[in-house]
């Protein structure tokens, strides 16, 4: 099977970062990956903890048998002389991150080569989404907390250099430029409809009405409908939290 690369954008962001996803698209096609671009259901409730999503989608992509995931978000851009990321492949490492602006590994720009050992790091990463993390670890909402955490003593890691995911500097030399919340998303160019949406998404992340189900029970509808919506791409059953198994 071909290595598969993810992305996904839910509530608006699918079309904010349009510009960047075809820059995605081209890098698979060029290097003869699978893409997936997630943004089935258009909408959700889960608003941001939604980013929550790339750890399951990743295991169920291992899972069903692909060699190499990697996943990106949405405001990644990938330069055209970006090499294929296989070539950072490391004997003995089957987790590779970069450390972002802060100074610790930033989830924006996860590759992963299958094994059993980081699927069983992902999935201990998931089962404990709502539990919390050490202060030092934190980065106030999302999974990148939990990825911060859980991967400091994993001896699978290998840190990437920062060119892999730049949300750092305007001139860095880089392959993903990451217009992340922080020092690049001001050099973001958004267009005027880019914009509009934008702001729309903000005030419906912070105006809709408080989600009534669990993180559990929401993740298993978004889970669901995702599977139904790219059956090709993660044929795999998902198992949640609570250890229910859905059939997608």
């Amino acid at each position: 099977m071909k290595p598969l690369v993810i992305s996904l954008g839910f509530n608006g962001y699918q079309w904010i970062y349009a510009r960047n996803v075809k820059t995605q698209q081209s890098y698979c096609d060029r290097n003869g990956f699978d893409y997936v671009m997630v943004s089935r259901p258009r909408f959700t409730n889960m608003l941001m903890e939604c980013a929550w999503l790339k750890i399951p989608l990743i295991i169920a992509a291992l899972e069903a048998g692909r060699p190499w995931v990697l996943f990106l978000d949405s405001d990644v851009e990938v330069k055209l002389n970006a090499p294929s990321f296989l070539s950072n492949e490391v004997e003995g490492r089957d987790l590779y991150l970069a450390n972002g602006f802060s100074g610790r590994v930033n989830s924006g720009v996860i590759m992963v080569r299958r094994s059993e050992r980081v699927i069983s790091l992902l999935s201990q990463m998931y089962s404990n989404a709502m539990n919390p993390i050490p202060a030092e670890d934190d980065v106030g909402w999302g999974e990148n907390g939990h990825v911060i955490h859980y991967t400091r003593t994993y001896e699978g890691l290998q840190i990437l250099e920062p060119r892999w995911n730049n949300n750092v500097s305007p001139n860095l030399d880089d392959y993903f430029r990451h217009y992340s919340a922080g020092p690049m998303r001001k050099f973001y160019k958004f267009t005027l409809f880019e914009k509009v949406v934008y702001r729309m998404a903000k005030k419906y992340n912070r105006y809709s009405t408080a989600n009534i189900l669990s993180f559990n029970e929401s993740m298993d509808i978004l889970m669901l409908a995702v599977g139904n919506a790219y059956p090709e791409a993660f044929p795999k059953r998902f198992n949640s939290i609570t250890g229910r198994s859905m059939s997608v």
